[in-house]
């Protein structure tokens, strides 16, 4: 049995490498490209006949550092040089490339050969990116958090010298506070903070849904806690009072959308990124409902039990739903309906 002919066996192994493969001789000619190289470079794989120069395809100022580990590997003749660097092909896409280069000599310096394989870590790269971001971000929080808490304290040491409504405005600053910081210091995305719409009817249907079973709710509990004591919930007004619907109903839309994002994007989703257990949704949920809950401090007790309720069924949604649309509605309509009902004033 006659042996294979070494140049085609070579372009077999490497075209089976499931490694990215770029060689270029010693003019940086393009000699062979396997095809998980081609699709990175954007380059028809196989063997090259003409004088391809490696530069027609790296020459961009984003390409600087992939370029020099070329460079690097071919005139200081290592025999192996590893790099991570980035990477944008021709169309635009952009990767992380882990680079191992090695030098080949020949018999003469014009046989001589450069071996590149590269992997595409961009998909790693981007998880510890949004890793480092939803720490900082979490960070952040926390230290706003606290500041809130001490302020609350201020607030009680003073005797409450100003209304309720002020406390709340402050976790409604605290929210804005966080939005502007997440856009302008991480690379968090619309999808990462679920502010997305791709399935818009089906959102708004499954938070219309879940709107009126938790105004059903509220009615439930006002009716037992009317036949359990009957002078609970303001006995004198109405048991739904619609007069009670106004300006600052509306309005609170906005309030409604400011906390669930605090709540959702910023404390929920980044405690799922950030956590390493078994199930890191579910302890996202728990934990984000306490801090909720810790949140509405300043409204009593009572009202920090069910918002930590609330803010548990919202989070399952999120979870479910990956958008933070959804559990708006649901809290638009939970505060609303509470108000009507005289359960809550808002």
């Amino acid at each position: 049995m006659s042996n294979p002919q070494p140049e085609r066996f070579s372009d077999r192994a490497l075209k089976d490498m499931s490694s990215a493969v770029l060689v270029l001789d010693i003019k940086e000619n393009i000699i062979y490209v396997n095809q998980s190289a081609s699709e990175i470079l954007e380059i028809e794989s196989g063997r090259r006949q003409d004088e391809t120069h490696f530069s027609l395809y790296s020459d961009d100022a984003y390409n600087d550092a992939f370029h020099d580990a070329i460079l690097d590997a071919l005139y200081q003749k290592k025999s192996t040089n590893m790099d991570r660097v980035s990477y944008q092909s021709p169309s635009g896409k952009k990767y992380v490339l882990q680079m191992s280069s090695s030098f080949l000599p020949g018999v003469n310096e014009d046989d001589s050969q450069l071996v590149v394989t590269f992997a595409d870590d961009t998909e790693v790269e981007v998880t510890r990116q949004r890793l480092r971001d939803s720490s900082r971000t979490f960070s952040t929080f926390l230290f706003g958090f606290c500041i809130w808490i001490l302020f609350y304290a201020l607030w009680e040491f003073m005797k409450r010298p100003w209304p309720a409504d002020v406390m709340t405005h402050g976790v409604e600053l605290l929210g804005i506070i966080m939005l502007l910081f997440i856009f302008s210091y991480t690379s968090l995305t619309w999808h990462d903070l679920g502010i997305m719409t791709e399935k818009p009817r089906e959102m708004i249907r499954t938070g219309l849904l879940v709107a009126v079973g938790a105004v059903a709710l509220l009615f439930v509990i006002k009716m037992i806690a009317r036949l359990i004591d009957p002078n609970c919930f303001e006995p004198d007004a109405p048991f739904f009072d619609i007069s009670r619907f106004g300006l600052r109903q509306i309005i609170y839309v906005f309030t409604a959308g400011i906390q669930e994002f605090l709540a959702r994007s910023v404390i929920q989703g980044n405690l799922k990124r950030i956590t390493v257990v078994k199930h890191p949704g579910l302890l996202a949920i728990f934990l984000s409902s306490l801090i909720f809950a810790a949140l509405h401090i300043h409204l009593g007790f009572l009202f920090m039990c069910g918002a930590a309720i609330l803010a548990g069924l919202e989070g399952i949604l999120y979870e479910k739903q990956g958008n933070i649309f959804g559990v708006w509605i649901v809290h638009w309509a939970f505060g609303v309906c509470g108000t009507l009902l005289c359960l809550i004033d808002h």
